[in-house]
């Protein structure tokens, strides 16, 4: 009975190791920067540490080497009392206490000096905090020194801190979410000390049964899985300005990827001497099959289990989240454009019984060739002769041909050996045109052309037509969304900081100056006295924290720091060169430019622009708000970084 309950302690530490690790790994991976995150990585530390030598003395029997092991230990255990209070000092900074956390911020490093001490009091093999050398078995444990109640007073204070700040930092929380997270946190803080904490120093060998004390150990280890996660867990929403939905996609996902493959591992590999037994397979032929079964199964299994997973983090919005998983699937790219272009171009000149053709369509800075048939050179040597430059304008001349079938020879543009049918949009607008090598006599209505080639002709360059502004109106939503991306990033981190509101950090939301209504009128002063002034000098936008953080590049001038905030947030309104000239973006960057970088007088920028005065003033105010919306998006970044820093 005890080498069962042996062995199975040691594949439940093997578990808790392996979970804990994984946890470890996805803090520091998300959330590494939040002083709540910073101490429950060393609690989590402590546990690896822990752990991990339980698992190693299990496995050994030289005593020099179980000395070493047990004393190494303590690391861990030394380190969870300090994880303890930083893990209260940062509670306290997120709660209605930060002036309290910053006066007692010396305690967490007095702390951490203070479980240096005892550690290195174990290590160096002194008897002041455990003596005797470790003996053997299943419950092997050093024996209490004098300083060993001093290190459980200063275990009970640190958990009893972290357990206080808890509960202060729940009291001062406004929302329901942020209070439900610090439940979760509260009911499960005590998983590192369980894990951890020497218990079997203070008992007594014969003060229970080694069965009862494995038994009791198994279910300290399960406990501590589950604490441990929901622990991380809780955590894992301390800081970050992400939605929720977000955070519990990652988490579930390592959770899956990490613990649960490890986990499943481990079990395999401790069922290999039994499957030994049964079969009578020699155990690396048997782990081989193991680790080939696990390497294509478990992923499989994941991938089988996500979707469920994610149906529940996006219980309400599954709706556009499955439309957006699916999206990639129906959306049409410039891959697939090029793909039609080019069958449907073979087709053609098939139909022609022609061997060279081309599809002329917008690229890069202009009309380009996109698609191809037939030898290259032919198509070189036209476009050298007959620049694209050139040739496009004509084309747009041409009439757009029927949609039933080809038109007359009028719908055409013969030159160079090549005949060219202009595509347009339903509404109208030139897309590009379909070329091929073929005299001009060949497209007379009078020729002996078949109607079926036409019609077939005429249904292929149809479709040309609706791929390419198909591509077109994608390529305007992609922008669209890509220029919204600062904006909902911003509106998510002001959720996420509302949810996590305290009362004092309510008041730095409202204290917010791009928060405020009339930030928009400031952003307007500060422009209109971009070179100088008592608006630009006194601005209240000069505390803004982007404006604080190039104060030092600025050599100390808040009014130069302000002046290269504007000039950023007026940069980043410059739009992408391939966009038509005329664009409205173009228009408001460029009236921005010449009106307060360059300083042209109104009537310039208004002459230059091709615009009344009385439209100058219309435009230059949604302009402004331009500005003030770049404005309020850096500034959200910024409190990104300070929050994390």
């Amino acid at each position: 009975m005890v080498a069962i309950l042996e062995q199975l302690n040691q594949l439940l530490a093997a578990a808790v190791l392996i979970v804990t690790f994984s946890l470890l790994a996805y803090i520091l991976m998300q959330n590494r920067r939040n002083d709540i995150a910073r101490a429950l990585v060393v609690l989590l530390s402590g546990v690896v540490i822990v752990y991990g030598g339980d698992l190693l003395l299990g496995r050994t029997d030289r005593e020099s080497t179980m000395d070493f092991l047990g004393r190494v230990q303590w690391l861990g255990i030394a380190a969870v009392p300090a994880g303890y209070i930083h893990l209260a000092n940062g509670l306290l900074a997120l709660g209605n206490h930060r002036s309290l956390a910053q006066r007692y911020r010396w305690l967490v490093y007095a702390a951490y000096v203070g479980s240096a001490g005892f550690f290195a009091l174990v290590a160096l093999g002194t008897d002041l905090v455990v003596r005797g050398g470790l003996p053997s078995g299943p419950i092997a444990q050093f024996q209490p020194g004098p300083l060993f109640w001093v290190y459980s007073l200063f275990f009970l204070t640190g958990a009893t801190t972290a357990l206080g700040a808890i509960i202060q930092s729940q009291q001062s929380a406004l929302t329901f979410t942020q209070r439900r997270r610090l439940t979760y946190l509260g009911a499960t803080f005590a998983a590192p000390g369980i894990g951890v904490f020497p218990f079997l120093v203070i008992a007594a060998p014969n003060v229970a049964p080694i069965s009862a004390i494995l038994v009791l150990q198994a279910l300290a280890s399960l406990i501590v899985i589950v604490m441990l996660t929901v622990m991380t867990y809780s955590v894992a929403f301390q800081g970050v300005l992400l939605p929720d939905r977000l955070i519990k996609q990652d988490f579930l996902r390592w959770w899956l990827y990490g613990p649960f493959i490890g986990v499943t591992i481990i079990l395999f590999m401790q069922a290999v001497p039994f499957l030994e037994r049964v079969f009578g397979l020699p155990k690396d032929t048997l782990l081989t099959f193991g680790v080939m079964l696990m390497t294509v199964l478990m992923p499989l299994f994941v991938n089988r289990v996500k979707p469920y997973l994610d149906a529940l983090v996006y219980m309400q919005d599954h709706e556009e989240i499955d439309y957006l998983r699916n999206l990639p699937r129906s959306t049409f790219t410039r891959a697939d454009l090029r793909t039609l272009l080019e069958n449907a171009l073979v087709a053609v000149c098939g139909a022609l019984k022609v061997e060279t053709g081309f599809v002329i369509a917008p690229g890069d800075g202009g009309y380009t060739i996109r698609a191809v048939c037939g030898p290259r050179n032919q198509v070189k040597r036209f476009v050298a002769e007959y620049p694209l430059s050139e040739l496009v304008p004509q084309l747009e001349q041409l009439p757009a041909h029927s949609r039933n079938s080809l038109s007359n020879t009028d719908a055409f543009l013969a030159c160079g050996g090549f005949c060219l049918l202009p595509l347009h949009s339903p509404d109208g607008q030139f897309l590009g045109a379909l070329a091929v090598a073929a005299p001009p006599e060949l497209l007379r209505r009078d020729s002996d052309l078949p109607a079926e080639t036409r019609q077939l002709i005429s249904v292929l360059a149809h479709q040309m037509e609706l791929a390419l502004s198909t591509v077109q109106m994608q390529q305007r939503i992609f922008d669209t969304l890509r220029g919204l991306g600062p904006e909902m990033q911003s509106l998510q981190q002001l959720a996420s900081r509302l949810e996590q509101a305290t009362p004092e950090t309510l008041a730095e939301i409202d204290g917010d100056i791009v928060m405020q209504p009339e930030f928009p009128q400031l952003v307007k002063e500060a422009l209109t006295q971009f070179w100088g002034g008592p608006k630009l000098a006194e601005s209240p936008l000069l505390e803004m924290r982007s404006v604080r953080r190039l104060l030092q590049s600025q050599g100390g001038s808040p009014t130069r720091a302000l002046q290269m905030v504007l000039r950023q947030a007026i940069n980043n309104l410059r739009p992408d060169d391939q966009l038509d000239p005329s664009a409205q973006e173009w228009l408001l960057y460029n009236l921005l430019e010449g009106r307060f970088l360059q300083r042209k007088t109104v009537r310039d920028v208004a002459n230059r622009l091709a615009m009344s005065e009385s439209d100058f003033y219309r435009k230059q105010r949604v302009a402004i708000e331009e500005v003030a919306r770049q404005l309020a998006l850096m500034e959200n970044s910024e409190h990104g970084v300070t929050h994390k820093g």
